[in-house]
């Protein structure tokens, strides 16, 4: 009896731990690796920065693991995207001393980005038909209002420290303008203003610079004959002769519309930590004489 006993004090004990929550000071969370390096720009040694999204992985098919559920109920701070679909299921269930922030919140979004302009196929029937196109990060632009998000919230969280934030901040804040002005001049004289995408996730960074975005792709689904000649004609027939394709996805599929397509091809990441350097790439390719 007396066995059994302990053995329920000590269930009973590890039931109360695991809904306790207690702050870690020294701990913020994103969502994904580009905003890591946002805030890190930011806050510097002041802060440890945690990204839940773990590399490879999908940010619209991630469940989040239970050790990380954990870790972001400790932290100080949880900085969304606000469009991703793990998001909400974290954020709704947040102990309410945990900060949460919006990184999208003064972005003006994009909806039903398989059926606006920037793309040829209109019925891909995947769930961002009717909503709102998730890859706010995938634009100078919008990245400098997240850093503006950022700013705003750690001032409050850490006022002493406020002007080592401050500085910080408007370094990041002149680098982005700068590489914003810089994309801006390149596309202005590109040869090319139309590319094609295998999943759309440049949307914003299309409307940034009057660019036309076609998507040819359907994630990982297998796309019938029929389809596949269909998007390679409308791309065809768009003057596409940049195809990019997100290291997410199987290649398979994109190499073989492209042997009919005959585009180059470039491979991106787009939750790349140094994401500059992948929206770089993409310009690049563009401003290329082919």
């Amino acid at each position: 009896m007396t066995k059994y006993f302990y053995l329920t004090l000590t269930f009973i004990a590890l039931i109360l731990s695991s809904c306790s929550t207690k702050h870690d000071n020294n701990v913020l969370v994103v969502s994904i690796e580009p905003q890591r390096q946002l805030l890190e720009a930011i806050v510097g040694d002041k802060y440890n920065v945690e990204t839940i999204l773990p590399s490879g992985a999908n940010p619209e098919s991630f469940e989040i693991t239970l050790k990380t559920r954990k870790d972001v109920d400790r932290a100080q701070a949880y900085f969304t995207v606000g469009t991703l679909p793990f998001e909400s299921s974290i954020t709704e269930t947040l102990p309410d001393n945990v900060i949460t922030v919006n990184c999208s919140e003064d972005i003006p979004p994009i909806f039903g980005t398989h059926g606006d302009h920037h793309h040829s196929d209109h019925h891909h029937g995947d769930h961002h038909h009717e909503g709102i196109d998730p890859h706010t990060w995938t634009s100078v632009k919008n990245m400098r209002l997240m850093a503006a998000k950022m700013i705003e919230t750690i001032e409050k969280i850490d006022p002493k420290n406020q002007s080592y934030y401050r500085q910080r901040y408007q370094i990041l804040d002149h680098s982005l303008d700068s590489l914003d002005h810089a994309f801006a001049t390149q596309l202005a004289t590109a040869p090319r203003h139309v590319f094609a995408v295998w999943h759309p996730s440049l949307s914003y960074l299309a409307r940034d610079y009057n660019l036309n975005q076609i998507s040819v792709g359907y994630e990982n689904k297998e796309i019938s004959p029929s389809r596949m000649a269909t998007m390679i004609e409308n791309a065809r027939s768009a003057g596409v002769r940049d195809l990019f394709f997100q290291q997410q996805f199987d290649s398979r599929q994109v190499e073989s519309l492209n042997s009919s397509l005959g585009a180059n091809i470039t491979t991106f990441n787009p939750l790349d930590y140094d994401w500059q350097s992948q929206l770089q790439s993409i310009v690049s390719a563009l401003c290329t004489q082919r």
